[in-house]
């Protein structure tokens, strides 16, 4: 069998496109609050395990309270009960902390061998012994906030070290209190870049730093004597694949990539896949050379395949991988469609309704100005009826004046009798008072 150069060398590049494209893949196992939702019932968070000092952390709709505002000295915590398998993930954490002017408290991220029982609730200053990675947010150095990361391998014990602020490989400020919103704390790792972001903006990286596969997540949260709040509203883990990179437990540890050397895990991966490649019949090899198994997804060189059968096995390998890279890709872009379409049919919703209230809006201007005609000619009756009952008043008036007067002229009595019956009778008055006192002086005195 013969195969062109050209067409070969465009399946191979195919192939390659595909098998390195990479999509990211929410692991529901370690997440939580990405759907709005903390628990589905209030009580538990699927897939992780609480645990506080002296009280659990708080489960609300939307979101977890590790601390609460009163009273201070709490602690809180929340881990993953499943272990991470993939080389290459992202972390997001949405939280937020509030509290008075004075308070303090510290918010820790963990990624560790075994952080449920090692670590606990406490914070990277009362830890002991652990084996991964802690990022700390908290005042340090009585400063607005800051961020660190720190690293161990499990042998140094933090909180009988003299100085564990010293120990920080990575750090930049951050003023975290009282934002009156959730900040984001993003985690990206893969194998050739650790990078810590927040709020899509770079904290810090570094090159040099694999952490090993088969570590637990956690959060940790303590809060000071004034205490401050911090609350968690989604802690979002993807990765670049479905399949893990390794079953079961990994006993990776923590090894600094040096230049020019692979790292000790990746050449045990590779012992262990050379291991586990299923043994090729003796004769075969005799006759044809090693075919290449499926498994196999390594850049071989073209020469090394002297027989049509290997190159044959070996492009349909190949295009297999392809072709499963190609169904994971237009599963994932039905999913996003649908989404999409979902999402498009809620906004065509909402803008028909939009619409509807648009034209109700349309004849507002009308009815309007229907109003103010009715206004106009309500206040314009009003003012005529008024004006005809003061009419009518001055009318009712100047009739029973000129009524009184007539009456008056016709019983004859004048203002001028009126007033000689009033003068008579203050004269008679004084005549009385006159008389009295002159009787009373002209009596007999009596002498005791």
């Amino acid at each position: 069998m013969y195969f062109s150069a050209a067409p070969l060398s465009l399946s191979f590049a195919s192939a390659y496109f595909f098998a390195s494209a990479q999509a990211l893949y929410l692991n529901n196992d370690l997440s939580f609050g990405h759907n709005g939702k903390i628990s589905p019932n209030l009580r538990a968070v699927p897939n992780w395990h609480l645990m506080g000092k002296p009280d659990p952390p708080d489960i609300l709709s939307n979101k977890l309270v590790l601390t609460p505002p009163v009273p201070g000295n709490q602690r809180g915590a929340v881990w993953a009960e499943k272990n991470l398998q993939h080389s290459a993930w992202n972390v997001d954490v949405d939280f937020r902390a509030t509290g008075p002017e004075r308070g303090g408290g510290n918010f820790n991220i963990w990624y560790t061998r075994n952080g449920r029982e090692e670590v606990g609730t406490s914070s990277i200053y009362t830890v002991g012994r652990f084996d991964g990675l802690a990022l700390v947010v908290d005042q340090y150095a009585a400063s607005g906030g800051f961020i660190r990361g720190f690293l161990n391998d499990g042998t140094a014990e933090y909180k009988s070290h003299h100085s564990v602020d010293s120990l920080a490989f990575g750090h930049c400020t951050y003023s975290y209190r009282n934002l009156g919103r959730p900040s984001r704390i993003a985690i990206r790792h893969s194998p050739d870049n650790f990078r810590v972001e927040v709020d899509n903006k770079l904290c810090f990286e570094s090159s040099k730093i694999k952490l090993p596969l088969g570590n637990y997540f956690g959060i940790t949260a303590a809060s000071a004597e004034i205490a401050d709040s911090f609350e968690v509203f989604k802690f979002v883990t993807t990765t670049d694949s479905h399949t893990p990179d390794v079953v079961g437990h990994s006993q990776q540890e923590y090894i600094p990539e040096v230049h020019g050397q692979p790292p000790a895990h990746e050449e045990t991966q590779q012992n262990q896949d050379q291991h586990s490649k299923p043994p090729q019949n003796q004769e075969g090899q005799k006759d044809t050379g090693t075919i290449p198994a499926y498994s196999d997804a390594d850049n071989t060189p073209a020469s090394k395949y002297q027989s049509s059968a290997e190159q044959f096995a070996d492009l349909h390998n190949r295009l297999q991988l392809m072709m499963k890279h190609i169904s994971t890709m237009n599963r994932d872009i039905q999913e996003y469609q649908n989404l999409q379409n979902e999402r498009h049919n809620a906004i065509m919703t909402r803008l028909h309704s939009i619409e509807a209230s648009v034209k109700i809006q349309e004849g507002t201007p009308s009815i309007m100005r229907d109003i103010q005609s009715d206004v106009r000619q309500t206040k314009a009756d009003l003012h005529n009826a008024l004006d005809q009952h003061v009419a009518g008043l001055k009318t009712a008036v100047r009739d029973s004046h000129h009524s009184v007067l007539g009456t008056l002229a016709r019983t004859g009595t004048g203002l001028g009798k009126f007033v000689l019956v009033v003068v008579g009778s203050q004269c008679v008055v004084v005549a009385a008072y006159i008389l009295y006192k002159r009787r009373k002086a002209g009596g007999p005195k009596k002498y005791l």
